[in-house]
């Protein structure tokens, strides 16, 4: 069986409770709030250990089934008047019930099942918390943006209105950067309303306040997963994608069920041994002993078709199910070729996002030496600002989009885990101050 990097349920939460912080804001910290406070894991774990009992309730059907009945009646009439009292201790043990043998085996797969969808509702988490703190360091990156160009127009509109009283320029140039200053304030008020509810997000995982989150480091490495090519990748995915090995499980118990369904067809035989003790009668106070033992042999003859039935409806279930593992297996296939994909393009992308910071940086510089020798006009320099800024957001959201696919990518192949969050934490800075 594949090894796991997930902890045991019954380790999960204890761990998660430690090294906890209130107002954390670290990566890691916030994982272990989630973990702690999460509902949806909490129902997920609850799910799973309802779904584990699945084993031991069809193993019971393969153990002896032990019982006591007791009783003590009084008795009058006109002749006597007598108690009698007694028990009896039985025992029945399945030798041969190919039904209970195969719903033992269904009730494994089901416990398997519940134990592999634990183990991706904790991936999900995973991915949850990244996302969401992803998407705080995208709000508060465009928030800097916005605030940083609403203080380039606002020099730049006070620099035309002194131009202006002086007639160097005419009207119009004011009213275009006052225009477009108006409009810088509009997207820095947006860009506080969306970091506030990206926080919310990510409160909502941690069930406590969040402090300021750190940032990612210039200096992460923005890498193609190596090889390049997608067939180990494939490969790896179809043995450890956790969809998949949900779904193999699902087939798994159905095709128990089917064979339990043609199973009652097939004959029963059993143990049976008992003890009976009898005190008192009418007419003796004597102690009455009975030992028995024997096998009972059952063969089911007709049933007015529901065994027929029941074995064609668990056929049709159970093909059902199995054409559900091959489109699952088709999305995992279709994921793990897409989000490679996706990678290679981040990877370009934040090479000519980066270089394209410069150029417009370049061409800010150029434009505003223009506007300074009367070449260029106000709007030319207001569009190679807005060209600036978009670049350097773009940028920004590039690197996220590459941190978000390379997780949902080794979620895809079945290898993420809370290892791989702790080694982002380590990329991940406080904010200068």
């Amino acid at each position: 069986m594949k090894k796991t990097h997930f902890l045991s349920a019954s380790a999960l939460l204890a761990l998660a409770l430690q090294g906890t912080q209130a107002n954390a804001a670290a990566l890691a910290d916030i994982y272990q709030q989630a973990l702690a406070n999460d509902p949806q894991l909490k129902s997920a774990e609850a799910t799973y250990l309802a779904g584990a009992e699945a084993a031991p309730q069809a193993r019971a059907g393969l153990l002896p089934n032990i019982g006591l009945t007791a009783n003590t009646t009084w008795t009058e009439s006109d002749t006597a008047e007598f108690n009698n009292n007694g028990y009896t201790v039985s025992l029945s043990q399945p030798l041969f019930d190919a039904n209970a043998w195969f719903s033992f085996k269904r009730g494994e797969a089901q416990s398997e099942q519940a134990r592999l969808t634990f183990e991706q509702a904790q991936q999900n988490l995973i991915l949850r918390v990244v996302e969401a703190y992803l998407n705080v360091l995208r709000a508060q990156n465009t928030l800097e943006t916005t605030q940083a160009q609403e203080r380039a127009i606002k020099r730049r509109l006070d620099q035309v209105n002194a131009q202006f009283e002086v007639g160097l320029i005419a009207i119009t140039d004011v009213q275009e950067a006052q225009a477009s200053y108006d409009n810088a304030r509009v997207a820095r008020i947006e860009a506080e309303g969306d970091l506030e509810n990206s926080y919310e997000a990510l409160e909502r995982l941690t069930g406590q306040e969040v402090g300021q989150a750190d940032l990612l480091k210039e200096d992460y490495p923005v890498q193609t997963p190596t090889p390049e090519t997608p067939d180990k990748w494939l490969d790896k995915a179809w043995r450890g994608n956790l969809s998949l090995r949900v779904a193999d499980a699902a087939v798994e118990a159905a095709r128990r069920s089917a064979q339990a369904a043609r199973s009652g067809h097939l004959p029963t035989l059993s143990l049976a041994a008992s003890y009976d003790y009898d005190n008192g009668t009418a007419t003796s106070d004597d102690i009455n002993d009975t030992n028995s033992i024997g096998l009972t042999f059952s063969l089911p003859l007709y049933s007015g078709g529901a065994t027929v039935s029941a074995s064609r409806q668990t056929e049709q279930q159970m093909i059902a199910t199995q054409q559900d593992r091959e489109d699952t297996l088709r999305a995992v296939t279709q994921s793990t070729r897409s989000l490679l994909r996706d990678l290679r393009t981040d990877v370009l992308s934040v090479q000519a996002r980066k270089q394209s910071i410069k150029s417009s940086e370049t061409a800010l510089k150029a434009t505003e030496e223009g506007f300074n020798v009367g070449t260029r006009n106000v709007v030319d320099v207001l569009n190679a600002e807005q060209q600036l800024y978009s670049a350097q957001r773009d940028y920004a959201n590039a690197r996220f989009d590459y941190v978000f696919n390379l997780f949902s990518f080794k979620q895809q192949v079945g290898s993420l885990s809370p290892e791989d969050l702790n080694a982002l934490d380590q990329w991940l800075e406080s904010p200068q101050q």
